[in-house]
C-alpha cells in the first residue's frame, strides 16, 4: 500500500475509534455541569498549574473580561483559586484547588479505564506494536511542537500555545 492510501486508512480507522470510544469514554464529561469553556480552563490550569489571565485569554482566544467571569464562576464552585503572584503584588495567576484537579483527574481515569478495556482485548504482539507507534506519534508531535509533556499533570510543561 502507499503512503497516501495508508495514511488514509490510518485517518479512517483513527475517526472510526472516536466514534466508538467517544459515547463511553465521556460518560462523566457528559455528566458534568461545567460549560465547554470552563472546562478547557480547568484542563489547561491542569496541564500548566497556574497561569495568568491573560495567559488564559491567548490560550482561549476569548477577550480577558470573558476569562474574568470564567474564573470567577470557577472560583464560585471550589474549582480554582486566584492566587498573589510573590514577585509582583498586583499580579494574580489562577491555578486549580484540589477539588478541581480531582475533578479533571476522574474525567482522565475515567478515559483511562477504557483504554485498558480495549487493549486488554488484544494480543501481547498487537499491544507491543501499538506502543511503538505511538511512541513514534509522541515524538513526532514533540518536534511539530517542540514540547516535551513528560512533567506530571498539574505542572508547568514549559508548553506555548501556538498562535492563532
Amino acid at each position: 500500500m502507499e503512503r497516501d492510501a495508508v495514511m488514509a486508512a490510518i485517518a479512517e480507522d483513527e475517526a472510526a475509534l472516536i466514534r466508538l470510544f467517544s459515547r463511553a469514554q465521556f460518560t462523566a464529561l457528559l455528566q458534568t455541569t461545567l460549560t465547554m469553556q470552563q472546562l478547557k480552563v480547568l484542563l489547561l490550569l491542569h496541564v500548566d498549574g497556574s497561569l495568568m489571565s491573560h495567559e488564559l485569554a491567548d490560550a482561549l482566544k476569548i477577550s480577558p473580561a470573558s476569562v474574568t467571569g470564567l474564573v470567577d464562576r470557577l472560583a464560585d464552585r471550589g474549582l480554582v483559586e486566584r492566587v498573589a503572584d510573590p514577585t509582583d503584588r498586583r499580579a494574580r495567576h489562577v491555578r486549580p484547588t484540589t477539588q478541581g484537579s480531582h475533578l479533571v483527574e476522574q474525567l482522565m481515569a475515567e478515559g483511562a479505564g477504557h483504554r485498558v478495556a480495549l487493549l486488554s482485548r488484544l494480543d501481547d504482539e498487537s499491544v507491543q506494536t501499538i506502543a511503538t507507534a505511538f511512541a513514534a506519534l509522541r515524538r513526532a508531535a514533540e518536534q511539530i511542537y517542540g514540547d516535551d509533556v513528560s512533567g506530571a499533570p498539574g505542572e508547568p510543561s514549559g508548553r506555548g500555545y501556538p498562535a492563532g
